[in-house]
């Protein structure tokens, strides 16, 4: 399945400010599993009490990291090489930063072209499946730097008992969990993300007129919501 761009940016918005907890590599199931602690909010108004959810990525074609000791900008930087089975390890060093910026999927090549020849791995399958879509992450300290891209064919998110998500209901959640953010909602204060201002919404609704040439953040979620509300 080829995420377009609408698709993408929704999916975007409810990784945005995730904690990035744990990647794992599956060389049996050619599959890499993504743990994130996500800013939802359920249909009921409710924030849940739980909120880990992995999105395993699979078929991979391929799989690529670079751990650097120094920060994002330090081109100099040494880097450490690691098989992809220790990724866990390597992300669990950040103690579970959070991901930011509404744009992980099919993101282009610009920021990968700034460390693609600095990897501590490079793993392909070889046979040509897998290379449908793109996901960027990344953690970032003031001494070490992360950053990954997967190259997939589909997702599908689950809990943390194994039990597979309604893309659409993960959806809604997080755009839920943003709205409720933006009316500077108490339940989410938990996130420690500070409520709303002018300034933050102004910011916003720039940064979404830059992607979709829309008016307002509102009528972007309504455009999602009518053409994903029963598919991808």
């Amino acid at each position: 399945m080829l995420i377009n761009e609408e698709f993408g940016h929704r999916m975007g918005a409810a990784l945005n400010e995730a904690d990035l907890l744990g990647i794992e590599w599956s060389r049996g199931e050619d599959a890499v599993a993504c743990t994130f602690a996500v800013i939802a909010m359920d249909k009921d108004g409710q924030v849940p009490e739980d909120n880990r959810v992995s999105v395993v990525f699979r078929p991979i074609g391929r799989f690529v990291a670079s751990y650097r000791k120094g920060r994002w900008d330090d081109e100099e930087a040494e880097v450490e090489c690691f098989e992809p089975e220790q990724i866990l390890e390597i992300v669990q060093r950040f103690g579970g930063l959070p991901i930011y910026g509404w744009d992980f999927i099919n993101r282009g090549d610009k920021d990968f072209d700034r460390w693609k020849n600095r990897l501590s791995f490079d793993y392909s399958t070889g046979v040509g499946l897998g290379l449908t879509n793109t996901i960027d992450l990344f953690q970032s300290g003031t001494d070490q730097t992360l950053n990954v891209r997967i190259w997939f064919d589909d997702f599908d998110v689950l809990t943390p008992h194994h039990e597979k998500v309604d893309l659409v209901e993960f959806l809604e959640n997080g755009r839920r969990g943003w709205d409720a953010i933006y009316a500077s909602d108490e339940k989410m204060q938990g996130f420690g993300i500070f409520p709303a201002t002018k300034k933050s919404t102004n910011a916003l609704i720039s940064a979404i007129k830059e992607l979709k040439s829309e008016e307002q953040p509102r009528s972007w979620w309504t455009r999602f919501k009518d053409r994903f509300g029963s598919k991808r």
